[in-house]
């Protein structure tokens, strides 16, 4: 078998993934470091295709320029390897002169691989290049120590992701100044450790995504929450007047037919008589009558309530939730030692209607109704002939 050609195409398709799925993900997590992560790994793309012993199309570099292209390469993405970190590590830990010292490293990087090129003319460039490689590679391993003891699990993470590439990095480069040649297979063995770098840092993409998706989905849950909590009524667990004007106005659910203001009769009486904490059941006796298919009920306030009112029957459902809250009171609160009942005002709802003014024609009929002795629903209709007037419901 190839060994050498397998491991090569394996590190090519590993090294792919990782790049494209760094680069999906920027636009999703917003991190910066993940297009250094494309850049260092489209940088080691091209050292293993310049400096590993694989045929490549004529019409491609060949011989010494070969050779420099990977060099340079390799400065590059060992340089990007500084701001990747900077970045990477959590923004909750205190570490700017870290960042900074990191930050600079690919500049550091971009002069090693000018260092390469000068090399054809001035030899002794190839010890500043790899001078230059040790001088990084010390700083990167400063920050993640750095940021090991300042409690990142970045840079833990980071810190078993880029170990054996660290370790075959410095050998090399000890190797390279002390003796003046290449160490043998050091190509071999580097591609080997950015493999597991990606295999290990995709991992870490994943779970970061993942985290960032939940944290995103908890925020957006939370603001679902508050929009709720806003415009509900916290009592009785139906709609306040804020959610009453959401709904009226929401184009999903249509308009509504009409509408009905209650209000329940005696509620005074409720509370000086048996205290607050009943009349608190009363009201949520009532909302829970309020319920009803094609009816959507708010607390306005106080003992009184909305309801919108969808469909063509919706003045008999009307009178229908308004008598059923006494037998809910009844129901739910069984020491309550009368019968409690409910008067209410119904309004048609137009076209050109908003809710308040909807809401003041049925306010007319719901005093109408108290007037005409309570318990009852009273509908103000508008008659081209003989003007505004109301109506007896049920």
């Amino acid at each position: 078998m190839d060994w050498p050609g397998v491991t090569f195409g394996a590190f090519l398709g590993i090294a792919g993934t990782y790049g494209l799925l760094a680069l999906a993900l920027f636009p999703v997590m917003q991190r910066r470091f993940l297009l250094w992560v494309f850049v260092r790994t489209m940088a080691f793309v091209v050292m293993a295709l310049a400096l590993f012993p694989v045929p490549l199309p004529e019409w491609l570099p060949s011989g010494p320029l070969r050779i420099a292209i990977g060099e340079v390469a390799v400065a590059i993405g060992v340089g990007c390897t500084g701001p990747l970190l900077a970045d990477y590590i959590e923004d909750w830990l205190q570490l700017r002169r870290m960042r900074a010292w990191l930050n600079t490293q690919l500049y550091t990087g971009m002069i090693a691989a000018g260092a390469t090129f000068a090399a054809f003319r001035w030899p002794f460039f190839d010890a500043v290049h790899d001078v230059l490689l040790l001088f990084i590679t010390a700083v990167v391993v400063a920050g993640l120590g750095t940021a090991i003891r300042a409690g990142s699990n970045a840079g833990r993470f980071q810190a078993v992701a880029w170990s054996p590439l660290i370790i075959i990095g410095l050998t090399t480069l000890i190797y390279e100044l002390s003796t003046g040649s290449d160490l043998p297979m050091w190509v071999t063995a580097a591609l080997l450790a950015i493999f597991l770098d990606f295999v290990i840092s995709a991992v870490g993409l994943a779970a970061g995504f993942m985290a960032i998706q939940s944290q995103r989905d908890e925020a957006v849950a939370d603001v679902r929450e508050a929009r709720i909590a806003v415009a509900t009524d916290p009592l009785t667990g139906i709609a306040n007047r804020r959610g009453l004007a959401i709904r009226f106005r929401d184009t999903k659910h249509g308009r509504p037919s009409g509408l009905a203001v209650i209000d329940c009769d005696h509620f005074k009486r409720i509370n000086d008589q048996f205290g607050h904490d009943v009349g608190d059941e009363v009201l949520v006796a009532v909302a829970h009558g309020l319920v009803e298919d094609q009816v959507f009920p708010a607390r306005q306030g106080g003992e009184e309530f909305v309801i919108l009112l969808y469909g063509e029957d919706w003045q008999r459902r009307a009178e229908t939730v308004r008598q059923r809250i006494t037998l809910a009171v009844f129901e739910l609160v069984p020491e309550m030692p009368f019968r409690v009942t409910a008067s209410a005002g119904l309004a048609e709802v137009y076209d050109d209607d908003s809710l308040d003014s909807a809401v003041k024609r049925a306010d007319r009929a719901l005093y109408a109704a108290k007037d005409a002795g309570r318990d009852r629903m009273l509908a103000w209709s508008s008659n081209a002939v003989s003007g505004p007037q109301l109506a007896r419901i049920g």
